[in-house]
């Protein structure tokens, strides 16, 4: 097995290596000098020499990138120019909102959709197993943005629940009103993500059952709850590892939406405000450490495929 995990380890460094150099290759190649089109083009000269200066681009390119990730390996992803703080820190803050908000809302859809899908699978072509589709369907089609509104009317306007519509200015030094704002946002994503889940667990369950060695193990007079517990589950868990870690790819990459509507801080809308401040060290940081991230889950789903499949080959 440890070849094996070598083997997936030196994949995903390479990955993220090609990853933040074609990062740093993109910003190398944007037409025009990135201070003047922060400092504008009708800036001093003297002021876009010292922008220059201070983002290294008055280096050479090839100098430039072997500083640049020399820095990044020590966790140095340069500074921001908006906020005129170390890019890391700006990084973390964010971070410290989406993770939980992204984290929360994989595990509590996954808590709602595995039994929700077993259960439709189970019952296939009965009423429940249709209201359960159906309801999943709605899910899928509804907007984010527009749960999410929905949510504040209902909860905040018609309800009048004690929640906060924006994330405390301290933070999480805070941690009740921290937690109470984002309890909407994580049932807006929820929705969302069980919606589709429960549709791919019902999926691979049922395609499952189909099996010649279920129906084998039905043969030996097992009970139908040990059949799927015991024989099903495994093999119809595959492929909804692989979404889930999808999932919480795509969420990190698209909460900009859920923290818009709901005024959070976190990842999403830093990296809109670094794109329309043309904070280029800070949106190539945030790239970075987006791509990390999913490498990072890309690696955890194959182990857990491998750990779930006997078929995987860990020689």
């Amino acid at each position: 097995m440890w070849p094996y995990l070598v083997r997936r380890f030196a994949v995903a460094l390479a990955t993220l290596w090609l990853a933040s150099s074609l990062v740093f290759l993109a910003l190398l190649i944007i037409p025009g000098d990135p201070a003047s089109i922060i400092l504008g083009f009708g800036a001093d000269p003297e002021r876009v020499a010292a922008l220059q200066a201070r983002l290294g681009l008055d280096k050479p390119p090839l100098e430039r990138y072997v500083l640049w990730y020399a820095g990044a390996l020590r966790g140095d992803l340069g500074e921001s120019i908006r906020y005129s703080s170390p890019v890391r820190s700006e990084i973390a803050r964010g971070l410290s909102v989406t993770l939980p908000l992204v984290l929360a809302a994989l595990t509590l859809a996954t808590l709602i959709s595995v039994p929700l899908g077993i259960l439709a699978a189970r019952r296939a072509g009965s009423w429940l197993d249709v209201g359960i589709s159906a309801g999943a369907l709605l899910g899928i089609v509804l907007p984010s943005f527009w749960v999410g509104l929905m949510f504040i009317y209902l909860f905040i306007v018609q309800l009048d629940l004690p929640l906060p519509t924006s994330f405390p200015i301290e933070g999480w030094r805070d941690p009740q009103r921290a937690l109470l704002a984002l309890v909407l946002p994580i049932l807006t994503v929820t929705l969302s993500r069980s919606a589709l889940l429960v549709r791919m667990v019902r999926g691979s369950v049922l395609e499952v059952l189909n099996q010649d060695y279920v129906r084998t193990a039905r043969s030996k007079g097992l009970s139908e709850r040990a059949v799927l517990y015991k024989h099903a589950l495994r093999n119809a868990a595959l492929p909804v590892v692989t979404v889930l870690g999808l999932e919480f790819s795509q969420l990190l990459i698209a909460a900009v939406i859920v923290e818009t509507v709901f005024g959070l801080p976190g990842l999403g809308s830093l990296s809109l405000t670094a794109i329309s401040a043309r904070d280029f060290p800070l949106v190539q940081g945030i790239v970075v450490v987006l791509a990390a991230f999913i490498v990072l889950a890309n690696l955890v789903v194959d182990l857990l495929y491998a750990y779930l499949d006997p078929r995987v080959s860990y020689a």
